[in-house]
C-alpha cells in the first residue's frame, strides 16, 4: 500500500471518529435536556445581556403559568415584565461578577391565571462560564415556597395575637417553656401584683430559679404534673407563698395550668393563669371571726347573728341560728336551706316581700313562721341592714334573728277570750318584767365585762412595751458590737426585727390612744384652743422642722372640751397633714374657726335648727378620692401601703372617737393632688 492510500484511510478514520463524537455529544445533550425537563424543580437557562430564554423545563413553565412557545426563545422581561424591577439588578450583577446568587424566600409578584400574585421562591442564579472564561448566561434553579412562607406568617401572626391576649389580660398570666419552666412571657398583672418583678428580671430565667420557694409548694408540684401529663389543672383559693422585697408573702389564688400542645402532640410549655383573691379570703376570715365575737357578745340575749353576701348568697352565722331552725348548733346550713324552711304561706308574702323592701330602703325586717325538721311550727323575727360597696350597690346584709314563738303563741292565746286575756296579760307582764330584769342584768354584766376587757387591754399593752424596748435595745447593741461578725443576711434579719418591733410599739401606742379616747372618765373644762395648738406645736417641733412645715392659724376660740383629748386630736391631724405631703413640696397647714348653721352641714346627725362652732384643718398634701371619706375614719383602714406611708391606720379613728365624745361631727373633704380639709363641728 502506497503512502497516498494510507493517508486516505487515516482521513476516513478521523472523519468517522469525529462523526461518532458529534453523535455522542448530541445524544448526551438530548438526554441532559430531557432530564432537566422532568426535574421536580424549576429550571431555565438565560443567555446574553437581554437574558434570552434558551430553555425552560415543565416545572418552571408551570410556576410562571406560561406555555413553552410564549416563553422560550424570547427575552425574559418580554415574557415576564412584572419581575423586572425585582430581579434585573441581581441578574446583571451575576453576569458582571460571575458570583452565584442564592435567594431564600424571595418575594416577587408574578402574573398568573390572569391576575398578579405575590409569590415566594428559593432559587439559585448560577453563571454559565465558557471555555474562554466568558460568562455567556445564567443557569436558574427555582423552587416555589409560597405556601410554606404564608403558613409561617400565619403562625407568627397567631403567636403574636396569642402573646397580645396574654399581655393585655386583666388576670395574671405567664407562659413557661420546656421541662425547666423557662419564663417566656408574663403580663403586668403577674409581674406587679404577684411576682413583684420587672419583665427583664425574669424573662429567659427558670421559674424555680427566680422563685425557689415555689418548688416544694403544692402549686409547684401541680405545675410539674400538668407538664408531664398534658392535663389542664385548675383550683380555687389555693395558698401560694412568694418571696418579695418585704419577705415571704402568702397569697390566695384561683389558678389554671393549661398545657401548650404542639402539632406533634408534645407538651412544649404551660400557660399559667392566676387570679389573686387574697383580700376576699382574708375578708371572709375576718367576717367569720367578727361573727364569732358577736356571737359571744349575744349569747346572753338569745339572739343569733348572720352575715349574707348578696352576690354569692354565702352566709356566715352564729351557732344559735342553727338551733333556732331546729338543728344542732354545729349544723351547716345554706341560705337556700334556711329559705326553704320558711312556712310556704309566709315565704313569698312575708320573707321575699321584706327582701324587696330592704333593697329599696336598706332595712330588713319580718316576722314569719318556720317548719322544724320534726314538723313543728315556730315563729322567728329577723332584723337586718344592707351594706353598700363603693359604687353604692348592695353588697352585704348583716342582721340578727330571734325565736319569738313564745310571744306569738301568747298573742294568739290573747284572742281566745276576754277573761283569758286578763290572766295571760298578767302572766305576760310578769314574763316581760322577768326578761327585762334578765336583760338588765345581762347588759350590766356586758358593760362590766367590756370595762374589764378595756382595763386588761390597757395593762397588757403597757406590759408589752417593756419586752419590745428590750428587743430594740439588744438588737441595737448586737448591730453595734457584733456587726462585723454577722453575715449580710444576719444583719438584714436584725434590721427587720428592729423595724417590726418599732411598728409594734407604734401600734400599741395608737391602741392605747384609741382606748383612752373611749375612756368613761370625761372631764370637760373651758380651754383656750390657742394654748392647745401651742403645746402640740412644741411636741411636734422636730417633725415640723424636718418637714419645713408652715402652720397658719386664726385666733382660735375658747371651747368647753376635754383638753388632753383635743391635744390628741390636733396632734393626729397635723401629723397626718405633714406625713401625707407631696414630693418636693413643703407642707402648709391652715387652721380656721367660726360658726355655721346646721342647715349648711351636709352630714348625717346635723340638726338644722342648731348652730355649730367649727374648726377646720386644710393642707396642700396628696389628698384622697371623695368616695373614701368615710373609710378613712375606720380603725386599721389605710388608702396607701405601709412602704409608701408609715402608720397603723388608727389615727383618724381616734379623731372621730374624740369628736363623738364631744357630741360633735367630723367631715373630710379631699381631692387627689390638691390636698385635704378636715372639719370638726361641735354644737353650741
Amino acid at each position: 500500500m502506497d503512502n497516498s492510500q494510507q493517508g486516505t484511510d487515516a482521513d476516513n478514520r478521523a472523519t468517522k471518529a469525529e462523526s461518532y463524537n458529534t453523535h455522542c455529544l448530541v445524544d448526551s445533550e438530548s438526554r441532559f435536556r430531557n432530564t432537566m425537563r422532568q426535574a421536580p424543580v424549576g429550571i431555565t437557562i438565560l443567555r446574553g445581556p437581554d437574558f434570552f430564554v434558551e430553555m425552560a423545563n415543565d416545572t418552571y413553565l408551570s410556576i410562571i403559568n406560561k406555555p413553552e412557545e410564549e416563553f422560550v426563545n424570547k427575552p425574559l422581561f418580554v415574557s415576564l415584565p412584572e419581575v423586572r424591577t425585582s430581579i434585573e439588578d441581581i441578574l446583571n450583577n451575576v453576569i458582571k461578577t460571575g458570583i452565584a446568587y442564592h435567594g431564600n424566600e424571595f418575594e416577587v409578584t408574578i402574573r398568573r391565571f390572569g391576575k398578579p400574585e405575590q409569590c415566594y421562591f428559593n432559587f439559585v442564579y448560577q453563571p454559565l462560564v465558557e471555555e474562554t472564561g466568558e460568562i455567556s448566561g445564567i443557569f436558574v434553579v427555582a423552587t416555589e415556597v409560597t405556601q410554606q412562607v404564608l403558613a409561617k406568617h400565619r403562625l407568627e401572626r397567631s403567636e403574636n395575637q396569642f402573646r397580645t391576649l396574654v399581655t393585655q389580660s386583666q388576670f395574671a398570666k405567664a407562659i413557661v417553656k420546656g421541662p425547666e419552666f423557662v419564663i417566656s412571657i408574663a403580663n403586668e398583672a403577674m409581674l406587679k401584683s404577684l411576682w413583684g418583678r420587672q419583665l427583664h428580671e425574669v424573662a429567659g430565667q427558670r421559674l424555680f430559679d427566680v422563685f425557689p420557694e415555689l418548688e416544694d409548694q403544692n402549686l409547684g408540684k401541680i405545675l410539674r404534673n400538668a407538664y408531664q401529663t398534658g392535663k389542664l389543672y385548675r383550683d380555687s383559693e389555693a395558698s401560694m407563698i412568694i418571696a418579695g422585697a418585704n419577705g415571704p408573702t402568702e397569697h390566695y389564688v384561683d389558678f389554671q395550668y393549661a398545657p401548650i400542645v404542639e402539632t406533634d402532640d408534645e407538651v412544649s410549655g404551660i400557660m399559667i393563669s392566676l387570679n389573686d383573691v387574697t383580700e376576699k379570703v382574708r375578708f371572709r376570715k375576718q367576717i367569720s371571726e367578727a361573727a364569732e365575737r358577736l356571737s359571744l357578745a349575744t349569747d346572753g340575749t338569745q339572739l343569733a347573728t348572720w352575715d349574707l353576701d348578696l352576690n354569692t348568697k354565702h352566709i356566715i352565722y352564729s351557732g344559735r341560728l342553727a338551733t333556732i331552725f331546729g338543728f344542732e348548733e354545729t349544723a351547716t346550713l345554706t341560705h337556700k336551706q334556711m329559705r326553704d324552711l320558711v312556712h310556704p304561706e309566709d315565704r313569698r308574702a312575708v320573707v321575699e316581700k321584706a327582701f324587696e323592701i330592704a333593697l329599696q330602703t336598706g332595712t330588713y325586717y319580718y316576722e314569719a313562721r318556720i317548719v322544724h325538721p320534726d314538723q313543728t311550727i315556730h315563729w322567728i323575727r329577723t332584723q337586718g341592714k344592707i351594706l353598700y360597696d363603693e359604687h353604692h350597690r348592695p353588697h352585704r346584709m348583716l342582721g340578727t334573728m330571734m325565736d319569738i314563738t313564745d310571744r306569738k303563741e301568747d298573742e294568739l292565746a290573747l284572742k281566745i277570750s276576754e277573761d283569758k286575756y286578763r290572766t295571760l296579760a298578767d302572766e305576760l307582764e310578769s314574763q316581760v318584767q322577768l326578761r327585762t330584769k334578765e336583760l338588765t342584768i345581762a347588759n350590766s354584766e356586758l358593760v362590766k365585762t367590756n370595762m374589764e376587757l378595756a382595763q386588761f387591754a390597757y395593762v397588757a399593752s403597757h406590759d408589752l412595751q417593756e419586752p419590745l424596748r428590750k428587743i430594740q435595745t439588744f438588737a441595737t447593741r448586737i448591730l453595734e458590737t457584733e456587726n462585723e461578725n454577722l453575715s449580710p443576711r444576719g444583719q438584714d434579719y436584725f434590721q427587720r426585727m428592729q423595724a417590726s418591733s418599732t411598728r409594734m410599739q407604734q401600734l400599741i401606742v395608737d391602741l392605747l390612744a384609741f382606748s383612752r379616747a373611749n375612756a368613761v372618765e370625761k372631764h370637760f373644762e373651758e380651754t383656750d384652743l390657742n394654748d392647745v395648738l401651742h403645746n402640740v406645736k412644741e411636741q411636734l417641733g422636730d417633725l415640723i422642722h424636718q418637714a419645713n412645715a408652715e402652720i397658719i392659724s386664726d385666733e382660735l376660740p375658747v371651747w368647753h372640751i376635754i383638753e388632753y383629748q383635743f391635744e390628741q386630736l390636733f396632734t393626729n391631724l397635723i401629723a397626718n397633714a405633714i406625713k401625707f405631703t407631696k414630693t418636693d413640696t413643703n407642707p402648709v397647714i391652715i387652721i380656721r374657726s367660726g360658726h355655721i348653721s346646721g342647715e349648711l352641714i351636709a352630714l348625717n346627725g346635723a340638726e338644722a335648727n342648731r348652730t355649730y362652732q367649727y374648726l377646720s384643718f386644710s393642707d396642700n398634701g396628696i389628698g384622697f378620692e371623695p368616695q373614701f371619706k368615710d373609710r378613712i375614719f375606720q380603725v386599721f383602714q389605710r388608702l396607701h401601703n405601709r412602704s409608701t406611708y408609715e402608720g397603723t391606720g388608727i389615727g383618724l379613728a381616734i379623731c372621730k372617737k374624740i369628736v363623738e365624745n364631744h357630741k360633735g361631727l367630723i367631715d373630710a373633704i379631699g381631692k387627689p393632688g390638691l390636698g385635704s380639709t378636715f372639719i370638726i363641728y361641735l354644737p353650741l
